[in-house]
């Protein structure tokens, strides 16, 4: 059976720290959600990701501020409105601008988004800059591929 989920603006909400920016969880696959939903935010420049891809799809609404977006080869500047679409397995990676951002993301079946997202905050908190063969092997844990 499918479970609904309505969440109120006074929700306490699980919050991750990472890359620059805020995670917040509004619902997630480990709890018996059929999706990840997040909302993640930054309020400058150099929120996100460096290139990576994984076995799930991702699908971003800005909500507020820009975002510079690659997939693949190509680049994406995307301002409030703006909907991205990443189909799994597809090289991508995003940037908040000077402003920030502020953007809904929803992952597709199988999603390891948040373990993810969990694990690497928490080694991040503790490592020192040359770790980087550790957050490779964070990334493949969780299914997905650093392209860095």
């Amino acid at each position: 059976m499918h479970r609904a989920i309505v969440l109120q603006e006074t929700a306490s909400l699980e919050s991750i720290d990472l890359l620059g920016g805020l995670i917040n969880v509004m619902s997630d696959t480990q709890t018996g959600d059929e999706q990840s939903v997040t909302v993640q935010e930054s309020s400058g420049a150099g929120f996100g990701p460096p290139p990576h891809s994984h076995p799930w799809s991702e699908t971003f609404y800005v909500i507020s501020g820009a975002v510079d977006f690659m997939l693949n080869e190509d680049g994406y500047h995307c301002d409030a409105g703006a909907m991205v679409y990443v189909p799994a397995d597809q090289v991508h990676a995003f940037q908040s601008c000077a402003e920030g951002v502020r953007m809904i993301e929803f992952t597709g079946p199988g999603s390891q988004a948040l373990d993810l997202f969990r694990s690497l905050s928490a080694f991040l908190k503790q490592a020192s800059p040359d770790e980087l063969d550790k957050v490779r092997s964070i990334f493949s844990q969780h299914g997905a591929t650093l392209h860095i």
